[in-house]
């Protein structure tokens, strides 16, 4: 159930982000904060995303990027290899269609790393994971998402996954 207690403190807790984020860096949740109906939802979450091979990357883990830890999302879902959202000088992406999608695939072609941010939950990119099997099972990509796992696109979502994924592409 820890991580699901790390879903529930992400996305269905009320407490502000301050107070989120230390409770996440001081040993994370506790999973009795949560009723159980709400641990049960985010413990189905949790095996359907490891059923397509994305793991919850928590703020207090020595995966998390560094750089994000100041006020970045308690949680990322991450499918793909981890540590590429931390190594300078990868391609940092937010499309997957058009003129972006086509440079991400080039990049990833020519031998390139590259991180693709969502602004949805990894639950409803399950198509777009499986045609990039490829480039997850041979590490050269990282595909996360900071929004609720099953998170439809939207507008506001689209603006956060703009912020995070500057952050993810700024060196320092």
């Amino acid at each position: 159930m820890e991580a699901a207690a790390w879903l529930a403190l992400a996305y269905r807790s009320a407490l502000p982000t301050s107070e989120m984020l230390r409770v996440a860096l001081e040993g994370g949740p506790d999973p009795d904060a949560f009723p159980p109906d709400v641990l049960e939802r985010e413990a189905r979450d949790v095996a359907a995303l490891d059923d397509l091979g994305v793991r919850l990357v928590p703020i207090g883990s020595p995966e998390y990027p560094l750089r994000l830890r100041a006020a970045g999302p308690v949680v990322l879902q991450v499918a793909g290899r981890v540590s590429l959202l931390s190594e300078p000088g990868v391609t940092v992406a937010t499309k997957f269609r058009g003129e972006p999608g086509r440079m991400l695939v080039e990049t990833l072609e020519s031998g390139g790393n590259a991180v693709l941010v969502l602004s949805k939950g990894m639950l409803k990119a399950t198509s777009l994971l499986r045609g990039m099997q490829h480039y997850l099972d041979n590490g050269a990509i990282a595909v996360v998402s900071a929004e609720p796992p099953r998170a439809a696109w939207g507008p506001v979502r689209d603006a956060r996954r703009d912020v995070l994924a500057a952050r993810l592409a700024d060196p320092d």
